[in-house]
């Protein structure tokens, strides 16, 4: 028996049509084909799938950015898959409220709007390997955020501030898309 994750996971990479970083989206579609996609924080071989959100601000303004306690970045809100996850929307807002304290969250009905692999170095017991991170857009009914778990700080950044907090270009790919999905504009 399959977890609904397998089957969630299967079904947005599968129906991913927004352009993005095109190794990225073939090594999620490689893992994919086959068998049940590795979710688990234990599957290291090449990595697992991650999810995250994409969060706009409740006037549509600004980005839900996180600063990171163990990476020292800022970045979209995310983690790692949890067997209670039904689904990558589930586990995308999961791991909002539990960063941010945000949980009045409306998805943007896009599925996911951002693949991207990226390489995780060696740490303790845990050998290199790759997250595959699935980006699902939401729109927030409130701005009250705060740094909850494994975060230093959490605040709304105007989208033409992106470039002050050093994003990579993995987050302004995963900006321009919900933005595109929910016919918003960006100025600038």
């Amino acid at each position: 028996m399959h977890h609904p994750l397998d089957l969630s996971i299967s079904h947005a990479v599968s129906g991913y049509t927004v352009d993005g970083d095109a190794a990225s989206v073939h090594l999620a579609r490689e893992l994919i084909v086959g068998g049940s996609p590795p979710w688990r924080r234990s599957e290291f071989d090449p990595g697992h799938f991650t999810a995250s959100g994409f969060v706009l601000s409740p006037d549509t303004t600004a980005l839900l950015l996180i600063h990171h306690a163990k990476l020292d970045r800022w970045l979209q809100p995310g983690g790692h898959f949890e067997p209670s996850d039904e689904s990558v929307a589930d586990a995308a807002r999961r791991e909002i409220t539990e960063e941010t304290g945000l949980s009045d969250l409306r998805e943007t009905g896009a599925g996911i709007v951002r693949v991207d692999a990226h390489p995780i170095p060696a740490r303790g017991a845990e050998p290199a390997h790759t997250h595959i991170d699935l980006g699902v857009g939401f729109i927030a009914g409130s701005d009250e955020v705060a740094a909850v778990e494994e975060v230093l700080d959490a605040r709304w950044v105007p989208f033409d501030r992106l470039s002050e907090f050093d994003v990579d270009d993995a987050v302004l790919r995963g900006v321009t898309a919900v933005l595109r999905t929910t016919a918003i504009r960006q100025d600038g």
